[in-house]
């Protein structure tokens, strides 16, 4: 695509205030400069890093919160609100409190809708059930179960809860995860799902696999009829998308995208994020998503950028309470299962997977969070090639 310089800068809104909506607004600046005007609609005046969230019901400190008043110093124009809906005809959204914003791109990046997952349970949503996590927890006599409901979309914040609570309240309760998975953490593979089965082992942290849970009633009841004691379930949530009105969705409400992350069938408008279809709901696969729609953004503005599609590329950081694990896995390598394993990447580490070492994986966003806020040309590098040694 030969690039071609507008007479005007494309007007681009970013709808959102998460993970994806930032590393977009980053993303585009960094590849389009001045050939693009950006507008953020944020709900917050704030960035909220949610996956620190987890130690909170045992440190009693909140998740850490970043003001995006540093994006005013490369040029983006802030709104205060919410995304009720978008008029693909007139190119126009509207907002939930009646305002209206014009936009030549629109990025939607609402998140998604967490809704409880298993009746009577604790809820854990982030950094508003902190209190109530750390009640349910010093409430129990014999045994806390931690459960992962259908459709929670990322789980490994379960693990990283039922770690920290052994490691808070060693003479506390016997300690369960409760999952639909056969391994813990399968999503990354067999050697990662290993070495996080011997952390659990090493905490005394029992893994129920194969289960699914459906509701709390005198015990956690599951789908095969099995009634499994405890004094405390702690829940993840299922997530819901946002259902825009002028957007297309799913049953669920999530958005349908292609591999650029524009929103199917509707010109002009992309989706990034845990509102788009896809059965994993995580940081940095939405914030490759952002960066895949903003490569896009920024050609069809005139930058001399080669867009790529989406290459997923999972990373997650489990705090154990004492050093992290690092994992990593390339979701969309078909061939891996079939190539020897010393021709794979090493999917597992106690020292970090890429830089700066941050819990969220975003190219632009990363460093952004690393330097306080300030944007800059710090970016998120692909994990080292060398071997990684894996835990034992």
């Amino acid at each position: 695509m030969s690039p071609q310089t507008p007479s005007a800068p494309l007007r681009v809104l970013v709808a959102g205030g998460g993970v994806a909506a930032v590393e977009a607004v980053l993303a585009l600046h960094a590849l389009a400069g001045e050939r693009v005007a950006i507008e953020l609609l944020a709900p917050s005046q704030d960035f909220v890093e949610r996956p620190m969230s987890v130690v909170s019901p045992f440190t009693g400190t909140p998740a850490p919160r970043l003001s995006l008043a540093g994006l005013g110093g490369i040029g983006v124009r802030r709104h205060s609100g919410a995304l009720a809906a978008v008029e693909p005809d007139t190119h126009e959204i509207r907002t939930t409190d009646g305002g209206r914003l014009g936009y030549d791109r629109l990025l939607v990046a609402p998140g998604a809708r967490p809704v409880e997952g298993i009746p009577g349970a604790t809820t854990f949503r982030g950094p508003i059930s902190a209190g109530a996590v750390e009640g349910a927890l010093r409430g129990a006599r014999s045994r806390a179960l931690f459960v992962a409901p259908p459709g929670c979309g990322w789980p490994l914040p379960l693990y990283e809860l039922a770690l920290l609570a052994a490691q808070e309240f060693p003479d506390g309760p016997d300690i369960a995860i409760v999952s639909s998975e056969p391994r813990p953490l399968d999503i990354f593979g067999r050697v990662a799902s290993d070495a996080l089965a011997r952390l659990l082992h090493r905490a005394g942290i029992e893994f129920l696999p194969n289960l699914v849970p459906v509701e709390v009633d005198f015990g956690l009841v599951t789908e095969d009829g099995r009634t499994l004691h405890a004094d405390a379930v702690i829940a993840l949530p299922t997530l819901r998308g946002p259902s825009i009105g002028g957007l297309p969705a799913d049953e669920h409400g999530f958005i349908p995208v292609d591999r650029h992350c524009r929103v199917a069938g509707v010109g002009d408008v992309f989706a990034a994020g845990d509102a788009t279809v896809g059965p994993v709901k995580q940081g940095g696969l939405a914030a490759q998503q952002a960066d895949a729609a903003a490569e896009l953004i920024a050609a069809e503005a005139g930058a001399p950028v080669t867009p790529r599609p989406c290459r997923r590329i999972l990373r997650g950081v489990v705090l154990t309470g004492e050093a992290p694990l690092y994992l990593r896995r390339d979701l969309d390598d078909d061939d891996a299962l079939t190539r020897p394993l010393r021709d794979v990447p090493r999917g597992v580490s106690r020292v970090g997977l890429w830089w700066p070492k941050g819990k969220i994986a975003g190219r632009y966003l990363t460093g952004f969070l690393a330097a306080g806020g300030e944007p800059g040309d710090r970016l998120a590098d692909r994990p080292p090639r060398r071997p990684i040694n894996t835990p034992s």
